[in-house]
């Protein structure tokens, strides 16, 4: 019997906040929205980590993934 395929979509949107010549030693701040397209559901994040905690509530990470 086929093996069933599952299909889960992210759309990741990057922000900009501010430049580098704004204030002394400040670069632009970064921030982001990941969005699960099959449900519409959308989470903001600073840290990657976030990102990947919203992930993980649709797939399972943890799959042994193939080596190049």
């Amino acid at each position: 019997m086929p093996e069933e395929t599952s299909v889960d979509s992210f759309v990741l949107r990057f922000v900009r906040e501010g430049s580098a010549v704004e204030g002394y030693g400040q670069g632009p701040r970064w921030r982001g929205v990941i969005r699960h397209v099959q449900s519409n559901r959308e989470r903001s994040f600073t840290r990657w980590a976030d990102a990947l905690t919203f992930i993980r509530e649709y797939i399972d990470l943890h799959e042994e993934l193939p080596h190049e």
